[in-house]
């Protein structure tokens, strides 16, 4: 007898075999009713059988076997069952269950009725249901730690400076207030790091969605960036001197905007970590085809136990003092989405940090496709920014 023929002729005890694994998981299914239970399965079996009894040419089997099939009946009641399920509180690991608890008891019942109670079919099947399912819990682990994360971002760090900015609002509406520029400065900062968290979310959300950070490479300078993102910082940081020492042919081909999230982060990670009113220097040269930039500030070193997982997502370290937990304005974001930036350029970052020479993030940047220019030329186009490789200090 043929699969679709035994699946048509013992379609009551295959759909009884679904209810009751369907019933065993619980607490979902407890007070569900049978047809709460069954659901789509009727459906979904006809759906198999009709679309086993129907011609596929080699191209659509390819799509089948890859995931790339989204019409047709069997995709329909696919949806349909997943929609319903998820609305009900099934999770991804109990939905996958029971499509290979249904699986599994066609062909064994199917096999016992040939004679046969091991065949090799349900061994395939139970070996490459034991790797899915291990698969399906890493996932869910990943997803769940990424929902909790999020969770505590929400109810922690974007708490503070909402209440600043509400705090400044409420004494703004006080007609006895004679100096409201300060509170609106108060209000500002508040807004524009709740902005900063909002695009490291955003940033941290798509590279673990697998989609990496968008880079849109173009023509530019790399020492230009450095100093308006300098300059910015040490406004906001007047007791810690940046010392900026661009040198050579600092062109290439990169996203301006995410270069500079790099600088920034790295520097302001610099001014966090680093001993107070001691220079951060931030070195950018040119190295054959690649560029580098080095970002060095002095101050206890990172711990070595911290030093594997810096480049990780909310990773925080304790240095100098100062507990980030307590005191840092970021989410611990920084490094990681500079990182992540780093290698949606083909390049690649490090870091070293020891008592004696402080810490150091290195950047390596290919350069990308620049046409070349003489040294002269290269000379005349960052005389400015270079000022012949001498250090700036303070800029802006």
């Amino acid at each position: 007898m043929q699969l679709t023929s035994f699946i048509e002729a013992n379609h009551q005890s295959i759909l009884k075999g679904w209810v009751e694994f369907a019933g065993s998981m619980l607490p979902w299914a407890e007070g569900s009713s049978e047809k709460e239970l069954l659901d789509h399965a009727k459906e979904l079996l006809v759906a198999v059988v009709d679309d086993m009894k129907s011609p596929q040419t080699k191209l659509r089997q390819s799509a089948k076997s890859k995931g790339q099939t989204a019409d047709g009946t069997l995709a329909r009641v696919g949806k349909k069952h997943a929609s319903d399920r998820l609305e009900s509180g099934l999770s991804l690991k109990q939905l996958v269950s029971e499509f290979r608890a249904l699986r599994t008891s066609v062909l064994q019942q199917w096999e016992k009725s040939k004679g046969s109670e091991t065949g090799e079919v349900t061994r395939f099947n139970e070996a490459i249901d034991e790797t899915l399912a291990t698969s399906i819990c890493r996932y869910t682990e990943i997803v769940d730690h990424t929902r909790e994360q999020f969770l505590a971002i929400l109810s922690h760090d974007l708490r503070s400076p909402l209440g600043a900015i509400i705090m400044g609002a409420n004494l703004l509406k006080d007609s006895e207030i004679h100096d409201p520029v300060k509170i609106i400065h108060l209000i500002l900062g508040a807004a524009e790091r709740m902005n900063r968290m909002v695009s490291d979310l955003l940033d941290f959300t798509r590279t673990r969605l697998g989609a990496g950070i968008p880079v849109t490479k173009k023509p530019m300078d790399l020492a230009s960036v450095c100093l308006q993102v300098i300059a910015e910082l040490q406004r906001s940081h007047p007791k810690t001197p940046l010392c900026f020492k661009p040198s050579g042919d600092l062109r290439g081909e990169w996203d301006s905007d995410r270069i500079a999230q790099v600088v920034s982060n790295l520097v302001s990670n610099a001014l966090q970590y680093g001993e107070t009113g001691k220079p951060v220097g931030i070195e950018v040269r040119e190295q054959g085809p690649e560029i580098l930039l080095k970002v060095h500030n002095e101050g206890l070193p990172i711990p070595e136990t911290a030093l594997n997982t810096i480049f990780m997502p909310m990773a925080r370290y304790q240095a100098g003092g100062k507990c980030p937990d307590k005191n840092s304005q970021g989410l611990g974001l920084g490094l990681y989405i500079a990182s992540e930036i780093v290698m949606s350029h083909g390049g690649d970052i490090d870091v070293e940090s020891n008592e004696v020479s402080g810490t150091t993030f290195t950047v390596t940047l290919p350069r990308g496709q620049v046409n070349p220019m003489n040294q002269a030329a290269r000379r005349e186009t960052n005389g400015a920014a270079t000022q012949k490789d001498a250090p700036v200090l303070n800029p802006g």
